[in-house]
């Protein structure tokens, strides 16, 4: 039923009794209706009942209740969005379109700007605009020097999870155990030595899949300053990779992060979302540091900062003992203030 050819459902009513040559009056009799009652319904004033319409099947005999009671609802769900619309034209769409990145979200889409709002509100799933705070003005952003936006994250978060299904097609009834994850860790380690950022990402969401954990890719809307994310969608784990940087080992030491995060910090209620700038809190450290435990034994890692030799031959040899690709420990040195971070991007 297309709401373009919709009518009032007393019109058609009306139609239906012409057609049969049944007058309002006649109805009335034949159904115990009063005309006021039937009057009302036909134009408009009165709501269709349940009691009305089985009443109405017994004298329009090839017209079941079902089909009057669906034709209303959805009649009264059509006129409800054409006062959506009217109400939605006139917030400041604008206003409203460059704060929730409208442009960047719905690139690409036919989509006029309330069809965008309606759509960006199912994003956020929250039903007007007034009630964002409400829900995400608890994303902890204060720490950022430059300035990330709650309205970006949120957003982000959104894109992520409309993307659930759609990246993990492996997960089926796979449920989550902590001590497989924890059994995993090596082979999350050898994925991550993967030159080839793409293949290790396939491979690395059929591992989370297998381990009853979804696992999405979403690129970054900007000022986010998001790395990554753990939350709980259908009742398994989820972990969100934004991709910022887009390197190799940016993006490895986000997953790993979050696979700690997962390890240690994990509650079914809780989000955690992992920001570009670190907050030094409790869990980003500890999350952290155990990323890096994992990829670099830590005392080697030690020893090889106190000789002080840094050349692109030194640190590869060192990665090399380590069984690690050298953009990992570069990003160590940059990330430590040892070197700076316009030194040895080259490897």
């Amino acid at each position: 039923m297309n709401g373009e050819y919709l009518v009032p459902t007393g019109r058609l009513i009306k139609d239906y009794l012409d057609e049969y040559n049944i007058s309002q009056k006649s109805l009335s009799s034949r159904t115990g209706m009063s005309e006021k009652h039937i009057s009302n319904v036909i134009n408009g004033n009165s709501r269709l009942t349940e009691e009305f319409v089985l009443k109405l099947e017994k004298v329009l005999t090839n017209i079941n209740a079902s089909y009057w009671l669906n034709y209303e609802a959805k009649y009264r769900e059509y006129i409800a969005r054409q006062e959506e619309k009217i109400d939605f034209e006139n917030l400041d769409l604008a206003s409203i379109a460059t704060r929730f990145r409208f442009k960047e979200v719905f690139k690409g889409l036919e989509l006029n700007i309330v069809e965008q709002a309606v759509e960006m509100l199912k994003l956020l799933k929250i039903s007007s605009f007034d009630q964002f705070e409400k829900v995400y003005g608890d994303l902890a952003i204060d720490f950022m020097e430059d300035g990330g936006e709650s309205e970006a994250i949120a957003v982000w978060l959104g894109l992520c999870e409309s993307e659930i299904e759609i990246q993990n097609v492996d997960l089926t009834e796979n449920k989550f155990d902590k001590k497989k994850v924890e059994k995993a860790l090596d082979r999350f380690r050898i994925l991550a030595n993967n030159k080839e950022t793409e293949k290790s990402i396939v491979s690395c969401r059929k591992l989370f899949n297998r381990l009853g954990i979804y696992f999405v890719v979403c690129e970054a809307i900007t000022n986010s300053k998001v790395r990554g994310a753990l939350t709980t969608y259908n009742n398994h784990p989820a972990i969100y990779i934004s991709g910022r940087f887009r390197s190799h080992a940016h993006i490895w030491f986000a997953i790993i992060h979050e696979i700690f995060h997962l390890l240690l910090h994990y509650d079914k209620k809780e989000l955690l979302i992992s920001y570009e700038e670190e907050n030094e809190n409790a869990k980003e450290t500890e999350a952290n540091q155990h990323t890096r435990n994992l990829l670099v034994n830590a005392q080697a890692y030690h020893g090889f900062v106190d000789e002080g030799q840094f050349s692109k031959e030194k640190i590869i040899s060192f990665s090399q003992s380590q069984d690690i690709l050298p953009e990992f420990i570069v990003g160590f040195l940059q990330h430590d203030g040892i070197i700076g971070f316009d030194k040895l991007n080259n490897i």
